[in-house]
């Protein structure tokens, strides 16, 4: 399309430069408006936020579809990468959703997955849509509509599925902004939180009276809104997953026990505690997490820069000698070949390895472990040049699948880091955004400075600066704290268990009953 469209005639030497920014303007659009879109998701709630960035996507497909200039389609980038705070928003709701720890790692595995199936699948659809009326004359007309805009036919059914998408959001997809949710729990009384059934008028209680009969009195959920490990009496009946009432004449005062964070408050108090928060939102973990995953971002995205211009350039040396300078001189089938594998080699590590990896390791050493070793993924391409033709692609996928490995696995685990680290629960989509907004700029940034390295300096350059910046991001992990002690999280249909926010998984049976710490 940038060819098409391009502003000097589509000549090849500028086809790249101007594809760039198109990539670039909605890389910059949102690093510029994530952390504005997770601080309105705070106030206003997480599925709002979802449901319009959505209908920003829509907007931004439908604009650039209809574009004739490159300067249209570059602002109808503009405006996708502006309104759609996505990214981070669903980050946090994963979080918030999540009430389990060792849940997480299969939590946070889901949205990479579906987001590279999606990625795949949306590919696909692009090829073989683009300009109908040359690869399908018969059906779309060269004087009709899709032939006046022949990259209008992808983007429109883009914008269908996105219009199912947000159909199904408002039916099915439901509220996690603890604030929010708080709030419509206690007005509503239609949460999963325990109900107590009771009536107020004792003469009209007798022998006959069924026992489910009564008012619902709504109990708080004992949720991450916590301020400290709830303990539960033992010699006070239960009000947790009971299906009878408890009648006054029978129990006295019993009735009007109610489990809340603070232990005597009622829901009403809790959600003011969580509007009072003033304290400073981001510290130093977080911080420190952000600049991992900025470091994180940029070689992620400077080696997938790179491949394709590598793969593709020729040879500066002979076959079988080492060559510093020049590429591999493959072809483009060859390029999207390698790309395609390494798409489903993605989703096998994202829905198998990733999971079962993080579970037996822990999230701090898989975190720890991905990033060091993550340059390994670099130092193996520019001398792949000097293999023997037969070892040549292996040595590529073998670059490829580590790559992918450290990729997949890092980046998830720094988030749930992120999680832990937060404050307070009403501001994660802020600290998600400030994230998602660093990550944003390191992939705008990359491109241009590896290709600039790329081309002064040759392959070897700009692979070995990808390296230089991992060790970069190794040095930087000693100034991450390795422990954030965060709040104890217990579930109303899991009191008994600790779920405390800990990056070891500890199996022993003692400690399911005591509170839990990240360490």
């Amino acid at each position: 399309m940038t060819r098409h469209i391009a502003v000097n005639g589509g000549e090849d030497r500028d086809t790249a430069f101007y594809a760039g920014l198109l990539v670039s303007a909605y890389a910059v659009a949102e690093a510029l408006t994530a952390i504005v879109w997770g601080a309105i998701s705070d106030r206003y709630g997480r599925k709002p936020i979802v449901l319009f960035g959505l209908v920003g996507v829509a907007i931004s497909s439908l604009i650039f579809g209809l574009a004739e200039t490159y300067w249209v389609a570059l602002l109808a980038r503009f405006i996708g990468g502006a309104l759609n705070g996505n990214v981070a928003v669903m980050q946090t709701m994963v979080a918030e959703m999540v009430k389990v720890p060792e849940h997480e790692p299969a939590a946070y595995a889901t949205q990479p997955f579906v987001w590279t199936l999606g990625g795949i699948i949306g590919s696909a659809m692009g090829g073989f849509l683009a300009q109908p009326a040359i690869f399908y004359p018969s059906i779309f007309p060269a004087d009709g509509l899709f032939g006046r805009y022949p990259y209008l036919l992808p983007n429109l059914v883009s914008v269908v599925v996105i219009v199912i998408a947000v159909v199904q959001g408002i039916l099915f997809l439901e509220e996690t902004n603890p604030r929010s949710k708080l709030y419509n729990d206690t007005s509503k009384g239609e949460t999963g939180g325990d109900v107590a059934i009771i009536d107020d008028d004792d003469s009209t209680i007798n022998e006959r009276t069924p026992l489910t009969q009564g008012r619902e009195v709504q109990h708080a959920r004992i949720s991450a809104l916590s301020d400290r490990p709830a303990v539960q009496e033992e010699g006070l009946p239960s009000a947790v997953e009971q299906s009878f009432d408890l009648r006054r004449t029978s129990f006295g005062t019993i009735h009007s026990i109610q489990f809340t964070p603070d232990g005597g408050a009622s829901p009403d108090s809790s959600r003011t505690k969580i509007e009072e928060y003033t304290g400073p939102t981001f510290n130093f973990t977080i911080v420190m997490l952000t600049v991992s995953l900025v470091l994180l971002s940029y070689h992620q995205m400077a080696f997938w820069t790179l491949l394709p211009t590598h793969l593709l350039d020729k040879p500066a040396t002979p076959p079988g000698q080492l060559d510093l300078i020049g590429g591999m001189g493959y072809t483009i089938h060859d390029v999207g070949t390698y790309l395609a594998i390494n798409g489903i080699l993605g989703l096998f590590i994202q829905g198998l390895i990733f999971p079962i990896f993080v579970d037996r390791v822990g999230v701090w050493h898989s975190f720890l472990w991905s990033v060091v070793f993550f340059p390994l993924a670099y130092v193996v391409m520019p001398f792949l040049s000097a293999l023997p033709p037969g070892l040549q692609s292996p040595g590529i996928y073998f670059s490829m699948g580590l790559q992918s490995l450290f990729g997949i696995i890092s980046l998830p685990t720094a988030l749930i880091l992120i999680k832990n680290a937060t404050p307070c629960s009403t501001v994660l989509g802020r600290v998600n955004g400030l994230a998602m907004s660093g990550c944003c700029i390191a992939r705008t940034i990359s491109p241009p400075v590896v290709g600039i390295i790329y081309a002064a300096g040759g392959s070897a350059a700009a692979w070995f600066s990808c390296v230089g910046v991992g060790i970069l991001g190794v040095l930087q992990l000693f100034c991450v704290p390795r422990e954030h002690v965060r709040d104890v999280v217990v579930d109303s249909n899991v009191l008994g268990k600790s779920l405390g926010h800990s990056e070891e998984r500890n199996g022993s049976e003692e400690h399911a009953a005591e509170s839990g710490v990240l360490a």
